[in-house]
């Protein structure tokens, strides 16, 4: 029984709570007013029965008015009997009703509360499970402290994000900052020095450019703009890539896939540059591509000091470095690879880090919505017969 009503919605609760006080009323005044009758018929049989014993006649008038006296008092009787239960039972129903009501509204009030409470500014209140509570108003709750974890999280995240950007845009400042300040003490700096510190400068300021051009990545992600999907041939889009990067060519299958050209060319250029900045200026860094049914995987792998494995998803989080990452290649901004993430998965797809045969790291990324080219097997790349397929 208690299951079933949990099951109820709000609009049956009410229906069968209303229905319930008014049967009880009505059956409460109906057995008191039979109860009444019972007794005034009762009355009356008797008195019929004793003026029904002989003796003397009563005149007519007399006569005809003891025979309404019972009936008339029967009616008195079962007036006030009505009036006095009908009364009752109708208060009794106004405070049923009030007392339902106030259960039925008690969560809608906590939720009242706690609205007040975020409006306020604070986060953290929760409404919690209410079990006894009718389906719909669960529901809400449910929606509501839901609403509440995802706003929670989204505004600890941009404060962490504002935190870390503010560190990295100050970086590369105070390094252009320290060179100027070092050159200007100096009264007649040679040539050499202007040129060294002018060197620092335009690093610094490249990478102050490179943060800002990912901010901006990121604001327009975070818009939540679908990407615009539309066949692309894989193999003619890799090679280009890879020529114009200057990464060498592992297997490549052919073949189209649903995506948007020009964020998936961003996610593989933001993969060969991370490639790059690992293996250094004398390492490899190797694009293939795999299908698996209707799934494409493409591959970039390097020959650098590898992710280890208990940083390989820390890697996607914004603004994180592996450590030995800085060592080699240059700092980096740590957001090319959330920016990665963020577009693969608009598109559907996942991607990840993993050990690469060549010693160091692959990225690996699978999109959805991969057509395989008709006829004889894809174009093999040129460093098919060292490497393999990928």
């Amino acid at each position: 029984m208690r299951r079933a009503w949990s099951r109820l919605g709000l609009r049956g609760r009410l229906t069968l709570s209303i229905a319930a006080i008014v049967l009880v009323a009505f059956a409460i005044v109906f057995v008191a007013v039979r109860h009444q009758m019972a007794h005034e018929s009762a009355v009356i049989k008797e008195r019929e029965r004793r003026e029904a014993q002989p003796g003397p006649v009563p005149d007519s008038d007399h006569g005809e008015t003891n025979s309404l006296a019972p009936v008339e008092d029967a009616q008195s009787d079962v007036v006030k009997t009505f009036l006095l239960f009908g009364g009752l039972s109708l208060a009794a129903a106004l405070l049923a009703g009030y007392l339902v009501a106030a259960r039925t509204a008690a969560p809608l009030r906590r939720m009242a509360g706690t609205a007040a409470a975020v409006d306020g500014g604070d986060l953290k209140p929760r409404i919690g499970e209410e079990p006894q509570a009718a389906v719909e108003v669960r529901t809400l709750a449910e929606s509501f402290d839901h609403m509440l974890d995802r706003l929670e999280e989204a505004f600890s995240r941009q404060r962490r994000f504002v935190a870390d950007a503010s560190h990295e845009l100050r970086t590369p400042l105070t390094a252009i900052r320290g060179q100027l300040e070092v050159l200007a003490r100096q009264e007649e700096p040679d040539g050499a020095e202007v040129r060294r510190v002018e060197g620092v400068v335009m690093r610094e300021m490249e990478r102050l450019e490179r943060l800002v051009d990912d901010l901006l990545a990121l604001a327009r992600l975070e818009e939540a703009e679908a990407p615009q999907l539309r066949p692309l041939a894989v193999g003619p889009f890799l090679r280009e890539l890879a020529e114009q990067d200057g990464a060498r060519l592992g297997g490549i299958v052919e073949g189209s896939v649903n995506a948007d050209a020009d964020r998936l060319r961003q996610v593989i250029l933001n993969l060969l540059a991370n490639a790059h900045r690992h293996a250094g200026e004398d390492g490899q860094v190797v694009i293939s591509a795999t299908a698996s049914g209707s799934m494409l995987r493409i591959a970039v792998e390097d020959d650098g000091p590898g992710i280890p494995p208990e940083e390989r998803e820390r890697v996607f989080a914004r603004f994180h470095r592996v450590a030995s990452a800085h060592g080699r290649g240059g700092a980096g901004g740590g957001l090319g690879l959330p920016i990665s993430r963020e577009i693969v998965e608009l598109h559907g797809g996942a991607i990840w880090a993993e050990d690469s045969p060549l010693g160091g790291a692959r990225l690996c990324l699978e999109l959805p919505r991969f057509r395989g080219a008709p006829g004889p097997p894809g174009e093999q790349g040129p460093a098919d017969a060292q490497l393999g397929t990928a």
